[in-house]
């Protein structure tokens, strides 16, 4: 386990989401006191900032109550979003790993 301001602990949280081990409630609010309350932003890489702060979004406004009302969906994001921001974050980081790794990736 990390200290809440390091960064390596959003990328520890992304993974026991992935790997089921927390769920939807708990990746947000660890996501929410590690990156919006505890991390200086400027140990964050450009792309970190950009996905980290994806992230923060779906995970402020990330509802875990099913509506039916069409209006209130449209504010708050459901679980599916918030899995599909999480792959997308993982993928992200994966293929910038890639690219510095193999020369040949475009």
């Amino acid at each position: 386990m990390y200290e809440k301001n390091d960064k390596r602990r959003v990328y520890w949280l992304i993974d026991l989401y992935l790997a089921g081990k927390i769920d939807d409630k708990t990746f947000c609010d660890e996501f929410y006191y590690s990156y919006d309350l505890e991390m200086d932003g400027s140990t964050l890489t450009k792309l970190e900032r950009e996905v980290f702060d994806v992230l923060s979004i779906v995970t402020e406004r990330c509802s875990f109550v099913e509506e039916e009302d069409p209006e209130i969906k449209k504010v708050f994001f459901d679980k599916k979003d918030l899995c599909y921001a999480i792959i997308e974050a993982k993928r992200s980081f994966e293929k910038q790993k890639n690219l510095m790794t193999d020369p040949y990736s475009y």
